[in-house]
C-alpha cells in the first residue's frame, strides 16, 4: 500500500466540482480502489468515502507530505507544495494547459497572471517527477516546455526515447455505463453548459434562433459557474446582454451549476449539447471535460472544431464537427440530426462505446503504475543552466512565493491575481 497525498486547488466539500476538482475526487476514488492509502488536500477540506480531507496550509503539507510515499498536485498550488512539503517524489498533472486558457484574461486582467502562471508551469516541470497530459498534443507542447526548462536531456532520453518515464498521457475518464434515456427531438431542450471566456455563446444563442424558425420548441439552456469570484464572467454577460437585446429570454436559459452526483439526471432532460468556440491554440491544447460527460449519458454533440474533441468525436461517430463560423450553419446541423432518428441513434451508440473504452481506472492506468513504485527523478538538475534572464525571472519567483507564504489558507499558490478557470 502506497500513501498518497493529493492536493487540489479547487473546493470540493461543495459538491459541485468543475474539471479539476471532478479529476482529483476520480483520481481518489481510483487509487482508494487500488488499495492505497489516501489523503486529499484542499481548500476547503472536502474529501470522499475512504479517504481523509484536510485543508492547505503550511503545516498540513509539511506534516502530511512526510507521512506520504507520493504527492499529486496540480496547477498553482503546486507553489506552496514545492516550498513547504517535504521533498517525496511529486506527480504534476498538467491536463489544464492553463498558462494557455489564462491567456484570454491578460485585457481583464494584466501582465501579473501571464507571469504567475509562466513561473507556476516553469517551477512545476523543473522539479516534478512524473507528469500527466491528456492527448497527444498536450504531450508534444509540454515535451517542448520540458525541454525548455532542461528536463528533457540525454540521460532521459537515453533511459526513454518517448520520454514515458517522465511525461505520460493520462486523458479524462468517465464513469461506470449507465442506461440511456429516451430523448424528446420534437421539442427538444439544448444543453451549451458553462461559459468561459474562450468560448462563443452568442454564435450558439443565434443558432438557436435561427433553428427555431423551423422547429419552434427548441431550447437552449447556460449553466452558471459555482465559482464566480475567481473565474472571470466576461463572455457570460456579453451572453446575458444579448438574450435581454434580442428579447430571446423564454427559449435561452441559464440555470445554476448542478451538483456532480446529480449531473446524470440533469443531462437526461437534453436532446443534444451544443459547444461554439473560435479556433485558436487553447481549442487545439484543451480537452473539454463536459464534452466527456456528454458521451457518459449518450448527448450527441455539434461542436466547433478543436483538434481533441474532433479527434473523439470522428471516431466514435458520436457528433458532429462544423467548421465554421455562421449561425445558420450550426442551426442546419442541429436540424439536421434531430430530424435524423437513425443518425441521432447512432452518434448514442458511439458514445457508448467511447465510455467502456474511457474509464478512470483505464485513462489513468499511468498514475496507477507511478503509485505502485514512487521514484524520485534524479536526474532533474542534470542539465539545468538557467541564462540570465531566467535567473532574474527566479528572483521573481521567489518574490511571488514570499507573498504565497505570507498570505497561507486558501491562499496558497496564489501570490498574484489568480485567474482560476475550473471547467465542466
Amino acid at each position: 500500500m502506497t500513501r498518497v497525498l493529493l492536493v487540489c486547488p479547487e473546493p470540493l466539500g461543495h459538491g459541485q466540482p468543475a474539471g479539476v476538482g471532478i479529476r482529483f475526487l476520480e483520481i481518489a476514488r481510483v487509487l482508494r480502489d487500488g488499495g492505497h492509502h489516501v489523503i486529499i488536500l484542499s481548500p476547503d477540506a472536502g474529501t470522499i468515502d475512504g479517504c481523509r480531507g484536510d485543508y492547505i496550509n503550511p503545516h498540513t503539507l509539511l506534516a502530511l507530505s512526510e507521512a506520504s510515499d507520493v504527492a499529486v498536485v496540480q496547477g498553482h498550488v503546486a507553489n506552496a507544495f514545492f516550498m513547504q512539503a517535504a521533498p517525496i517524489p511529486c506527480v504534476v498533472d498538467l491536463y489544464d494547459p492553463y498558462v494557455i486558457e489564462n491567456l484570454h484574461y491578460y485585457a481583464e486582467r494584466g501582465p501579473e497572471v501571464f507571469n504567475h502562471d509562466h513561473l507556476t508551469l516553469t517551477s512545476s516541470l523543473q522539479r516534478g517527477d512524473l507528469f500527466l497530459c491528456a492527448s497527444e498534443a498536450q504531450r508534444l507542447f509540454y515535451l517542448g516546455a520540458l525541454l525548455a526548462v532542461g528536463r528533457l536531456h540525454p540521460i532521459a532520453f537515453e533511459a526513454s526515447p518517448r520520454l514515458d518515464s517522465l511525461l505520460r498521457i493520462a486523458p479524462f475518464g468517465v464513469q461506470p455505463p449507465r442506461p440511456i434515456t429516451t430523448r424528446d427531438l420534437d421539442a427538444p431542450a439544448i444543453l451549451f453548459g458553462g461559459i468561459y471566456d474562450w468560448y462563443d455563446p452568442i454564435l450558439a444563442i443565434d443558432a438557436i434562433a435561427i433553428a427555431r424558425q423551423s422547429s419552434p420548441g427548441i431550447t437552449l439552456t447556460f449553466t452558471t459557474h459555482p465559482n464566480p469570484d475567481i473565474t472571470p464572467q466576461g463572455k457570460l454577460a456579453e451572453a446575458v446582454a444579448h438574450v435581454t437585446e434580442k428579447r430571446y429570454s423564454d427559449f435561452i436559459r441559464f440555470t445554476p451549476w448542478v451538483a456532480y452526483e446529480e449531473r446524470a439526471e440533469f443531462f437526461d432532460a437534453f436532446a443534444l449539447a451544443l459547444l461554439t468556440f473560435r479556433p485558436s491554440i487553447e481549442t487545439d491544447l484543451s480537452m473539454r471535460t463536459r464534452v466527456y460527460d456528454y458521451l457518459w449519458c449518450g448527448l450527441p454533440i455539434v461542436t466547433s472544431s478543436a483538434s481533441g474533441t474532433d479527434e473523439i468525436l470522428e471516431r466514435y461517430d458520436a457528433g458532429s464537427i462544423v467548421r465554421s463560423e455562421s449561425a445558420d450553419a450550426f442551426a442546419s446541423e442541429i436540424l439536421a440530426i434531430l430530424r435524423d432518428r437513425a443518425r441521432y441513434e447512432k452518434m448514442t451508440r458511439g458514445s457508448q462505446q467511447f465510455v467502456r473504452e474511457h474509464q478512470w481506472r483505464d485513462t489513468l492506468q499511468p498514475l496507477r503504475e507511478f503509485c505502485r513504485a514512487p521514484r524520485a527523478d534524479a536526474t532533474k538538475d542534470a542539465f539545468v543552466t538557467p541564462p540570465p534572464i531566467v535567473e532574474r525571472r527566479a528572483s521573481i519567483f521567489s518574490r511571488l512565493m514570499r507573498r504565497v507564504v505570507r498570505a497561507s489558507g486558501a491562499r496558497l499558490g496564489g501570490g498574484a491575481p489568480e485567474a482560476r478557470t475550473t471547467r465542466r
